[in-house]
């Protein structure tokens, strides 16, 4: 029977997007991948976790740590000199893209636009064209991050990933096992080989 791992990916995360990057060895492990937009700052408020970034040393250290990742995987990085960007309407997108089956499109738009091009998508104007050129039409992409369902499943999403023990992003959950960051991959492929 083929396994299933849940990614919890949050787009103001840069660990996330190294660790939407490095899906691979999950994939030809043999499982499914279940993509899983949260919202970080909710997960953050629930567990009475920090960004990194708040904590001057803990900030520090993960610049230099995500650097010598995205060598160690060979996978660009270019740090957002807007960061840190407020990310609701990003998210909210995310599942809207999970409706219109274009998530993918969605996630890689988004991830690069943040992570590869640096762009300021704390301005809504620059996160609607970023949003349509993955495919989401500007009005319904406006409609939608406004509308109850949407942002009802944000945080039904975000829920479970607390629920289920997240404090942080990325996430991966196999079946009750819980995965923290990029480095924990190493001991989800030995999970998905036993």
């Amino acid at each position: 029977m083929t396994k299933t791992v849940t990614f919890c990916f949050d787009f103001g995360s840069p660990y996330s997007y190294l660790a939407y990057n490095y899906l691979s060895p999950i994939k030809d492990a043999g499982a499914q991948i279940e993509l899983k937009p949260v919202l970080l700052g909710g997960i953050f408020k629930a567990t009475g976790n920090q960004p990194p970034a708040t904590v001057q040393k803990k900030g520090e250290y993960m610049f230099k740590d995500i650097q010598r990742w995205s060598k160690k995987l060979n996978i660009s990085f270019k740090m957002n000199p807007y960061f840190p960007i407020l990310t609701v309407p990003h998210m909210r997108g995310a599942i809207l893209a999970q409706k219109k089956n274009i998530l993918e499109d969605y996630m890689q738009s988004m991830f690069d636009s943040m992570w590869l091009k640096g762009l300021n998508l704390n301005d809504q104007e620059i996160l609607t064209q970023v949003a349509s050129e993955s495919g989401i039409d500007p009005n319904d992409f406006a409609e939608g991050i406004s509308s109850d369902e949407i942002k009802n499943e944000l945080k039904e999403n975000t829920q479970f990933a607390i629920d289920k023990g997240a404090f942080g992003v990325p996430t991966y959950f196999l079946e009750d096992e819980m995965f923290w960051g990029i480095d924990s991959i190493k001991f989800l492929l030995d999970s998905l080989k036993s």
